[in-house]
């Protein structure tokens, strides 16, 4: 990898994709906003009726606007990452990515972080813009001794430095929980940039239709298998079971889903990898 051919691809892709990039990061700001904006009209118009501005400003959203934003990022993510090869989705665009002087590694490298960095750096100048809003609209309306700054972005940063010092004092139940809930994280997004590889237009519509199809493949195999399951002689099992004790059950089924999320991450990014190594022009699911 040199430096100076993925930054010319960096140069190549935001002058080519400066107003998608921009309508991306202004949506998951702008979901974000909506409680904030609600917070705004709500106290202008208790204001008004009222005549009270410390009981108009009782809503201040603290925690809950946080925690909105935090549930936007789980959404918003995935829908960012089903646009990870949005430089294949027609022919000439896909002539010019193919054609650009550059290796596959130093394209696929940019994507990737444009994709997943550029939604984490989004995320994060929005916590501060929209704490800064708040500040500023209540400071010019209502004074600024009814201000108060409320940092968003200790509400999960915090929860994430809290989780990292427990994995460094060791691996406690809870810690493993919160390694288990980013790694399903990860994979969810994972599948969205491996359906943008295989299918350039509507990928984020062909993987939820994926993920749907899954789940009701899986629930309809545990329903036609549990019948089957009660006429086997399952008491050896049991046995055994109960030998090793609840606690290692549970550690065992939580490394088992760390294994196995931690497989389809690295099998998602692998496919996807070189699915765009073996890109092509035209193709028959992407024409």
């Amino acid at each position: 990898m040199k430096l100076d051919r993925f930054m010319n691809v960096a140069r190549w892709n935001f002058a080519i994709n400066r107003s998608h990039y921009l309508k991306l990061a202004l949506g998951l700001f702008f979901a974000m906003s909506l409680p904030l904006l609600l917070f705004i009209l709500t106290t202008m118009w208790m204001s008004a009726v009222t005549g009270n501005a410390e009981y108009a400003l009782a809503s201040l959203p603290g925690t809950g606007l946080g925690t909105w934003m935090c549930g936007c990022f789980y959404f918003a993510l995935p829908l960012m990452a089903g646009y990870t090869f949005h430089n294949l989705l027609t022919k000439q665009t896909r002539i010019k990515e193919l054609t650009l002087p550059a290796s596959n590694g130093e394209k696929f490298l940019f994507h990737a972080l444009i994709t997943i960095g550029g939604a984490l750096l989004t995320y994060v100048v929005s916590f501060f813009l929209l704490a800064a809003l708040q500040y500023v609209f209540v400071g010019v309306f209502y004074g600024f001794s009814h201000a108060q700054w409320v940092p968003y972005c200790s509400i999960f940063f915090n929860t994430t430095v809290e989780a990292f010092w427990e994995y460094l004092d060791g691996y406690s139940n809870t810690t493993m929980q919160v390694v288990i809930g980013d790694l399903a994280l990860m994979a969810f997004v994972s599948t969205f940039v491996l359906g943008n590889a295989i299918k350039y237009k509507h990928g984020v519509l062909w993987t939820l239709l994926f993920h749907w199809t899954l789940s009701f493949f899986i629930f309809f195999c545990v329903g036609l298998s549990l019948p089957l399951l009660a006429e086997v002689d399952l008491e050896w099992l049991f046995d055994w079971l109960i030998e090793l004790g609840p606690e290692a059950i549970l550690n065992g089924l939580r490394w088992l889903a760390i294994i196995i999320l931690t497989a389809i991450i690295v099998f998602c990014w692998w496919m996807s990898y070189r699915l765009y190594c073996h890109a092509q022009i035209t193709t028959k699911r992407n024409k």
